[in-house]
């Protein structure tokens, strides 16, 4: 971009600030150093945020197990030196507990069955803490909550219907929601708790969404609007568009031969492809860190507060013999 004819010839590269931001992304060594540094740390939790905004399948009984596995995977970037990986932590920390992390987040990776029976998970006492939290808040009954509790057993323990050879396959190939409708018959209040919670929505971007549709309601046409309509009106229209979206993926479960689900313009239409591919956002994606990482991730992580551990950054010396000349574009 900033070799390109176009920009030469334009008004910014002439000014003292596009002069400036030339003199850092052309010669400054460390600038693509710390990018490569701010990379390292950021990606595992790019990975988190597109799990939870995936549509494939509900995540809410994956996210707090997410969050554990990209912290440790920081922390192997870092190569596991204090230093370098406590301030980022503990700024993932503070950002989670106070304004992310709810007990629900633990009910739901306590009643994921791919994960809390896994032999590397090891927040039990933790999630089992905030499963106990959400069973009070959410369901008032004293006399559930018992037989809930009672319950909970047979699930530890894999007893009943849970404890069936094709129930311990399935735990990892469905769904959270669709394995306890499949095989909680047999304990029916923790059946309908378990998928009531893993069925709990979560997205990145939520607040987003409400902010476009406030912004189509409250126009200038209708600016008076008292704050409950307001808010009535949000509700409504969000949820009709959830309800859109859910009908237009059961379309092709129709009966196809009744008249009322014949679309007139079905082959005149043709939908884009989607941007992002559906394997991509899968809860696999959030792997355990491994201890060879690949060929971006084996560089020492730069440390700029002791000098002796950036003896060995030699390996990124190709910046000093840039050369501008190739990177010259046309205009297309």
């Amino acid at each position: 971009m900033f070799t390109c004819d176009k920009w030469v010839g334009s008004n910014y590269a002439k000014g003292s600030v596009g002069k400036e931001i030339i003199a850092i992304i052309l010669q400054d060594k460390e600038y693509w150093v710390q990018c490569q540094y701010i990379i390292k740390v950021t990606k595992p939790l790019v990975r988190v945020l597109r799990l939870v905004d995936s549509e494939e399948k509900p995540a809410m009984g994956y996210l707090f197990e997410a969050m554990e596995k990209a912290k440790e995977t920081i922390k192997v970037r870092l190569r596991n030196k204090i230093t370098q990986y406590g301030p980022y932590i503990r700024v993932i920390d503070a950002r989670w507990d106070k304004q992310l992390h709810s007990p629900l987040h633990a009910a739901g990776c306590f009643l994921n069955p791919a994960i809390y029976f896994s032999p590397s998970f090891t927040k039990q006492k933790e999630v089992a803490r905030g499963l106990l939290t959400t069973i009070t808040r959410l369901v008032p009954d004293d006399d559930v909550q018992d037989k809930i509790s009672a319950q909970l057993e047979e699930y530890k323990t894999s007893t009943g219907d849970f404890g069936l050879s094709i129930a311990i396959r399935q735990r990892e190939k469905l769904n959270p929601v669709a394995w306890w409708a499949q095989f909680g018959n047999d304990a029916s209040e923790l059946q309908k708790f378990a998928i009531r919670v893993l069925s709990q929505c979560c997205s990145a971007t939520g607040c987003e969404k409400n902010w476009s549709v406030f912004e189509f309601i409250h126009s200038k046409k209708r600016n008076r609007l008292d704050h409950k309509r307001l808010n009535d009106l949000v509700f409504v229209r969000y949820n009709l568009k959830l309800r859109e979206r859910n009908l237009s993926k059961t379309k092709s479960s129709l009966d196809p031969i009744s008249l009322d689900n014949i679309d007139l313009l079905e082959d005149w239409i043709s939908e884009e492809p989607s941007l992002l591919d559906g394997e991509d956002l899968s809860w696999e994606m959030v792997d355990a860190p491994f201890a060879s990482l690949s060929l971006d991730d084996d560089e020492e992580a730069p440390n700029f507060n002791d000098e002796d551990d950036n003896e060995g950054d030699d390996d990124i010396a190709p910046i000093r013999d840039f050369d501008p000349s190739i990177y010259v574009f046309d205009d297309d």
